[in-house]
């Protein structure tokens, strides 16, 4: 029987823009004007023209109601992963920031950046709602850590300092992925938005916004075109147009490449106010060699202004993610809603796109990687441990353990895990085709029936 992981979170290698890369390679290794700039130690920051241009495209797929995106709150990145490790090595300090939180279930990957950069007992997980965050919940946590005195305050002297080039830390991390979730699904929803943004700016919070899935997200009504779709505005966005906005802001947007073009590419951006992006382009490691992902830029970038990349997302990644999206979701209403597991939505997040007619019409967003399934909470059901070793052992089945997306270092998060999110796994669509989903999906019923009659 052949393995089937539902657990990797990647592209199929036939929708890696492999064949676009390479022309796109051609063209700047054979212009002398371009290869010189593209193979030699760039900006800091990332060449200027190709952070305008990354601004000009997320200001037509955002359209910010505070203005056009300009270039000086653009850096180039060597992807999401790298970008978040720099963000905690310029502006926070175990010695300073009092806690990171990180919205659970959360995207287990990510956990090990926090815990090199020195956080690990500081880490708490915050618990999804159907909104996408419980606020309550976080305040809570805020107002409880500002009475004790086991966590740096204001009067506590930093290790890093002004003069040695850390002219900003934050008292407060928030990572969150808003958009799409990974691993939940859900979108968050604008109260939300705006409330978390409100709480970031009284309480000295970055929100650091992993924002990798957006630029895959179509109308849950399939009769409705993903051409024209609204995005949610990002945390940075309504940072942005707030009143009272700080110079340094309280929110960043994490982009990447990695899910448009291909993860090898190691290549996303970072957009912030200007002077968090100045202090982000003094990391170590950037100073060092500069643009940390110059040569991919320029294939990315030729891509991107040729309209190359958007074809690419709009007529191959969109297409083929919403017709296996589909399928997966079918095979789950057809073999396991009988069981009793349910898809675990939250609130739909109401948008609009463009209809058959040219109209703009309501619709549900949906799209991204990832969605959360759960098992019913009963001593009938079999445990997710069992699930997880038959599916493996018997089924040839990859099904990720939910308590993986607890945040490590948080007493409580694997409490919380095994009466919430472990009782449930993350499935993913964007490896698998439509057949191999479905097949998977009728080998996970088969999981919980032969669970279900082994002796207890």
């Amino acid at each position: 029987m052949k393995q089937i992981n539902l657990l990797i979170g990647r592209p199929t290698p036939n929708l890696q823009a492999a064949d676009k890369l390479a022309a796109a390679s051609q063209i700047i290794l054979s212009q002398p004007e371009k290869s010189d700039l593209a193979l030699t130690y760039g900006p800091d920051y990332g060449e200027d023209s190709i952070r305008e241009h990354i601004g000009d495209w997320l200001s037509q797929k955002y359209r910010p109601v505070s203005g056009h995106i300009t270039q000086d709150r653009i850096i180039i990145t060597n992807g999401a992963s790298g970008a978040l490790a720099g963000i905690l090595q310029k502006f926070t300090d175990p010695s300073y920031t009092r806690r990171i939180f990180l919205v659970e279930p959360t995207y287990f990957l990510a956990v090990q950046t926090f815990l090199d950069a020195g956080f690990g007992q500081r880490m708490r997980g915050v618990p999804e709602d159907d909104e996408g965050i419980n606020l309550e919940y976080l305040r809570h946590q805020l107002e409880e850590d500002g009475k004790t005195d086991d966590t740096p305050n204001t009067d506590v002297p930093r290790t890093k300092f002004p003069a040695q080039g850390y002219r900003k830390l934050f008292k407060y991390i928030l990572y969150v992925v808003p958009t799409l979730s990974n691993p939940s699904g859900k979108t968050m929803s604008m109260h939300h938005r705006t409330a978390l943004v409100e709480l970031a700016r009284q309480y000295d919070i970055l929100l650091i916004a992993d924002d990798v899935y957006d630029f895959l997200a179509w109308p849950a009504d399939d009769s409705i075109s993903h051409e024209g779709l609204e995005l949610p505005p990002r945390l940075v966005d309504i940072d942005r147009q707030m009143a009272g906005s700080s110079e340094w802001g309280n929110a960043v947007s994490n982009g990447s490449f990695s899910k448009l073009a291909a993860p090898g590419l190691r290549m996303g951006w970072c957009e912030a106010t200007p002077i968090f992006i100045h202090g982000l382009s003094t990391v170590g490691a950037t100073l060092s060699g500069g643009c940390q992902g110059q040569y991919t830029s320029f294939l990315v970038d030729e891509m991107l202004v040729s309209g190359i990349l958007k074809h690419h997302i709009h007529n191959t990644l969109i297409p083929t993610y919403r017709r296996r999206y589909r399928a997966l979701v079918e095979a789950i209403k057809t073999y396991l809603y009988p069981l009793g597991i349910k898809i675990s939505t939250g609130k739909p997040y109401e948008t609009f796109a463009i209809d058959g007619g040219g109209n703009r019409a309501p619709t549900i967003l949906s799209g991204g990687f990832f969605l959360y399934i759960d098992f019913p909470d009963g001593h009938q059901f079999p445990s997710a441990t069992e699930i997880i070793r038959i599916g493996r052992e018997e089924f040839g089945l990859i099904i990720a353990p939910g308590e993986i997306f607890a945040v490590k270092g948080d007493p409580e998060g694997l409490k919380r895990a095994q009466s919430t999110f472990n009782l449930g796994t993350r499935l993913c669509w964007a490896w698998n085709e439509e057949a191999v989903l479905i097949e998977a999906i009728q080998r996970f019923a088969k999981v919980v029936q032969r669970a279900q009659v082994l002796p207890l």
